[in-house]
C-alpha cells in the first residue's frame, strides 16, 4: 500500500482514542456538575426551610449540618446559626426585660396608691372637723410630705427616660447637705414608723456646703432610706451619716438588714430588676382611726390599707 494510507489509517486510530477520550471526560465532568450541583441545590433548600420556619415565628430553626467548609455556602449556613443564635439571646433577654417590666410598673403602682390612701384616711379626718389643732397640723404636713413623696416618684420616672434618652441634665448649685438629710429623713419618718424602725441623723453638722444638683440629690437619697426601710426586718436600725472624707462629702445610709442575697448580685444593676423586701412581722397594729390613722396588721395575707 502506498505510504499514505497507513499514517491516515494510525492518525484514525489516535482520533477514535482522543474522541473517546474527550467523551469520557465530558460524562464524569458533567456526572460530578449534576452531584455537586444536587449538593448545592439540597444546602439551598435546608436553608431556605430554616428561613420560612423563622418567617413562621420558630426561632429554634437553625440549619442542619452546616458545612465546614470555606465555600460560600458553609459561610452563609454558619453565619445565619450565628445569628440567629444571637437573635434567640436578645429575644430572651426582651421577654426578661418585659417581664422586670411589668413587676417594675406593679411596684410602681403600689408606691403611688400607699401614699395615696394615706393622703385621702387623712383628708377624711379633716373633713369631720373633729381633730383637734395640734393634730390637724400634724394631718396637713403629713399630706405635704406624702404630696412631696407623689411628685418625687414621678420625676424619678421622668429622669429615667431622660437617661435612656440621653438627654438627662444636672443643674448644680450650692447645696446645704445637713438641709437635704434632714429633709429626706423627715419625709421617711412615717414610713420607717410603719415598720417600726428607728431612722436617726448621725454627723452631719459639721459638713460644708457642696456643689451638686439639690433635687437629684435629694431623690438619690430618698431612694436609699426607702431602701433600707423596705429590705431592713421591723423594728430595725437605720442611720443616716454625712462626713468629709479627704475633700470630699460622703452621704451615707446604714441599716442591720440582711444585705443584698448572693443571687442577686449578678443582676444588681439590671434595668427594673428589684429584690424581694424584707418580710413584714405578723405583730397587730389597730385599724385606722382618728387616735392612729397610719396603723394596719403587719402580716402575711392580712391588712387594713397598702
Amino acid at each position: 500500500m502506498p505510504l499514505p494510507f497507513f499514517a491516515l489509517f494510525f492518525a484514525g486510530e489516535k482520533l477514535v482514542a482522543f474522541a473517546v477520550a474527550c467523551l469520557a471526560v465530558t460524562v464524569f465532568g458533567a456526572a460530578a456538575a449534576f452531584l455537586t450541583a444536587r449538593n448545592i441545590s439540597l444546602r439551598l433548600q435546608r436553608l431556605e426551610r430554616a428561613v420560612e420556619q423563622i418567617g413562621e415565628g420558630d426561632l429554634s430553626a437553625r440549619v442542619t449540618e452546616p458545612g465546614i467548609g470555606t465555600d460560600e455556602i458553609a459561610v452563609l449556613e454558619r453565619a445565619f446559626n450565628s445569628t440567629m443564635d444571637r437573635v434567640a439571646e436578645r429575644r430572651a433577654r426582651f421577654v426578661e426585660l418585659d417581664t422586670l417590666k411589668s413587676d417594675f410598673v406593679s411596684n410602681v403602682s403600689h408606691e403611688l396608691r400607699t401614699p395615696l390612701t394615706t393622703i385621702k384616711a387623712l383628708t377624711r379626718l379633716l373633713m369631720r372637723g373633729e381633730p383637734t389643732e395640734e393634730k390637724r397640723r400634724e394631718y396637713l404636713e403629713t399630706i405635704s410630705v406624702e404630696c412631696d413623696r407623689q411628685i418625687d416618684l414621678v420625676l424619678n420616672l421622668l429622669d429615667l427616660s431622660r437617661i435612656e434618652g440621653g438627654v438627662f441634665r444636672l443643674a448644680t448649685e450650692k447645696v446645704d447637705v445637713a438641709e437635704v438629710v434632714q429633709s429626706c429623713v423627715k419625709a421617711e419618718t412615717r414610713a420607717a414608723e410603719r415598720r417600726g424602725h428607728k431612722l436617726e441623723i448621725e454627723s452631719v453638722s459639721e459638713v460644708p456646703p457642696i456643689c451638686a444638683d439639690p433635687k437629684a440629690l435629694r431623690r438619690v437619697l430618698s431612694n436609699l432610706i426607702e431602701n433600707a426601710i423596705k429590705y431592713t426586718p421591723d423594728e430595725g436600725s437605720i442611720k443616716v451619716f454625712a462626713r468629709t472624707e479627704d475633700d470630699l462629702v460622703s452621704i451615707s445610709v446604714r441599716d442591720n438588714g440582711r444585705g443584698i442575697p448572693t443571687e442577686d448580685l449578678p443582676v444588681l444593676f439590671n434595668k427594673f430588676h428589684r429584690g424581694r423586701p424584707a418580710p413584714h412581722s405578723a405583730v397587730p397594729v389597730p385599724r385606722p382611726d382618728d387616735h392612729n390613722p397610719f396603723g394596719r396588721w403587719r402580716g402575711k395575707g392580712h391588712g387594713y390599707g397598702p
